[in-house]
C-alpha cells in the first residue's frame, strides 16, 4: 500500500505567488498526496482563492495571524500523511520531487530525504543560484547528527522546502516554536535531525526557493537578530546533551554566520555572537583558513578578524615587493 504524503502550505499575504505554488503541489507525479493551505490572517484577499482550491481537493483553512510557525503547527494538526512536506507559499516543487524522494527513502528505509534547490526571484527559468551537493552524496546514508556536524565542519545548510520527512520523526521533534521568528526552520529541523537515524540525499534539483525583498531570513532588525540568537542557544542546548565535540561545530558556525552578517550595522550584537563563537570549544570550518584561524584562536573572533583584516593589505604589499 502506498503511503500518503501531506504537503503543508502556510501563507500570509502571498496571493500573487500562491496559485503557482499550489499548482506545483497539484502537479506532482506522485498522486497519493493531500494539500493543506493555511491562511495566516492574510489581508490581501487570499481567502478568495479557496473556493477554486477546494474544488481541486485542497483543504483550506483560515486562522488568526500568529506567524508561519503557528500556521505550520495548525497544518500538522490537520495532516493525515505518513510523510510531511513543508512548502512556503512563494516556493515551488519540481513535479517529481515527492516521487523521487519517496522512492529513495523507501529503498533505504530512511527517515528523511533532502535535495539541492535553485534560488530564483521571478521565474524558475531565470534562476540566481543553484545548490548542488557532491555526487558522492546521492543515496549516501548519514544520521541526522552526522549531517549537523557536516553543516558545522563543511559550512553548508539545507533549505526547508528541500526536506521530505517521515511523520513519526516529525512527531518526535514536536511543534514549531512560535516564539522564534528568525531561523525557526533551522531550530525546528535541528530537532528533526536530532531524532533521525537514517538521512538520505536525492542529488537532483527538486525545489525552487523564491528570494523576495522582505525575506524573514534577513537580519535587518534587532528583533530578528535576537530571535535568531535565541534559536542558536536552543540548538546548542539540545546538542550539548550528546557530549559530542564535533557536533558542537554546528551552533558554533551559526554564531559565526550571525557575526559576519551583522558586524557592520549592529557591532555590539556582533560582539555578542563572536563571544559565543569563542566560548564553544569545538572545531570549525574556519580552521581551513590557516592564518585567519591562528588570529581567531589567539585574539578571539571579533578582535582577531579586525587585526587579520587590517594586516592583509600589508602582507599583500610585502609579497609584491
Amino acid at each position: 500500500m502506498q503511503p500518503l504524503v501531506s504537503i503543508i502550505i502556510p501563507t500570509y499575504n502571498s496571493k500573487k505567488y500562491l496559485k503557482e505554488t499550489v499548482n506545483s503541489a497539484l502537479n506532482q507525479t506522485y498522486k497519493l498526496i493531500e494539500i493543506i493551505v493555511i491562511d495566516d490572517g492574510s489581508t490581501d484577499g487570499t481567502e478568495t482563492m479557496f473556493t477554486n482550491f477546494e474544488k481541486q481537493g485542497i483543504a483550506c483553512y483560515r486562522v488568526k495571524n500568529g506567524g508561519a510557525s503557528s500556521a505550520r503547527n495548525y497544518g500538522l494538526s490537520k495532516a493525515n500523511g505518513d510523510y510531511i512536506q513543508f512548502l512556503d507559499a512563494d516556493d515551488i516543487l519540481h513535479e517529481s520531487k515527492i516521487e523521487k524522494q519517496l522512492q529513495l527513502m523507501q529503498l533505504h528505509d530512511a527517515d528523511i530525504c533532502y535535495s539541492p534547490w535553485i534560488d530564483f526571484k521571478v521565474s524558475i527559468n531565470d534562476y540566481q543560484d543553484e545548490f548542488k551537493f557532491s555526487r558522492l552524496d546521492h543515496g549516501t546514508m548519514r544520521t541526522g547528527k552526522e549531517l549537523m556536524s557536516s553543516f558545522g565542519m563543511d559550512n553548508w545548510f539545507i533549505n526547508t522546502l528541500s526536506w521530505l520527512v517521515k511523520r513519526d520523526i516529525v512527531d518526535k521533534a514536536g511543534l514549531w516554536d512560535v516564539d522564534i521568528i528568525n531561523n525557526n526552520d533551522g531550530e525546528y529541523f535541528s530537532r528533526v535531525l536530532f531524532y533521525a537515524i537514517r538521512v538520505v540525499c536525492c542529488n537532483e534539483h527538486l525545489a525552487y526557493y523564491r528570494r523576495t525583498p522582505n525575506s524573514l531570513g534577513k537580519l535587518n532588525s534587532v528583533l530578528k537578530i535576537e530571535a535568531s540568537f535565541n534559536s542558536y542557544q536552543k540548538i546548542e542546548t539540545l546538542l550539548c546533551s550528546c557530549n559530542d565535540v564535533k557536533l558542537m561545530s554546528y551552533p558554533k558556525r551559526m554564531y559565526y554566520m550571525q557575526y559576519k552578517r551583522i558586524k557592520k550595522n549592529y557591532p555590539n550584537l556582533a560582539k555578542r555572537a563572536a563571544k559565543n563563537f569563542d566560548r564553544i570549544k569545538a572545531p570549525s570550518f574556519l580552521s581551513k583558513k590557516k592564518y585567519y584561524w591562528i588570529f581567531i584562536n589567539r585574539f578571539g573572533l571579533y578582535n582577531g578578524t579586525k587585526l587579520y583584516t587590517f594586516l592583509q593589505p600589508i602582507w599583500g604589499l610585502l609579497k609584491r615587493n
